[in-house]
């Protein structure tokens, strides 16, 4: 009994050490912390086209790359609307899941998202 006792009592004051030596994160104000390169793609689920909007760029060449969910690379037309907003034609892609990758060798960007063609 006393084992099981000291074995409880020993478990809670480790825990309540762990606890308390969390790490510190400095404070900061929202306007601290800069978003970079936020990228939007709508509408998902898609029928014509998929519109990929870029925020806070710091791309200097973006590239758009589409492919199915089994890694094979579809071939899709991209119109670029303006610096920032683009429209992948996907009215001839078969209805399924692909993986739409916004690419960027100049900075070494790479971000992959999912989207529905119905």
């Amino acid at each position: 009994m006393k084992k099981i006792v000291f074995s409880i009592l020993f478990l809670v004051m480790a825990l309540s050490t762990f606890a308390q030596s969390g790490t510190e994160y400095p404070a900061y104000a929202n306007n601290d912390l800069k978003i970079e390169n936020k990228i939007q793609i709508f509408p998902n689920p898609s029928i014509d086209f998929v519109k990929v909007q870029i925020e806070s760029s710091t791309l200097v060449n973006p590239q758009i790359v589409i492919h199915s969910v089994i890694g094979n690379q579809v071939v899709a037309s991209t119109e670029k609307i303006s610096d920032s907003s683009f429209k992948v034609n996907v009215k001839n892609l078969p209805a399924g899941y692909y993986l739409l990758a916004v690419k960027d060798e100049s900075t070494g960007f790479s971000e992959t998202y999912k989207f529905l063609k119905r």
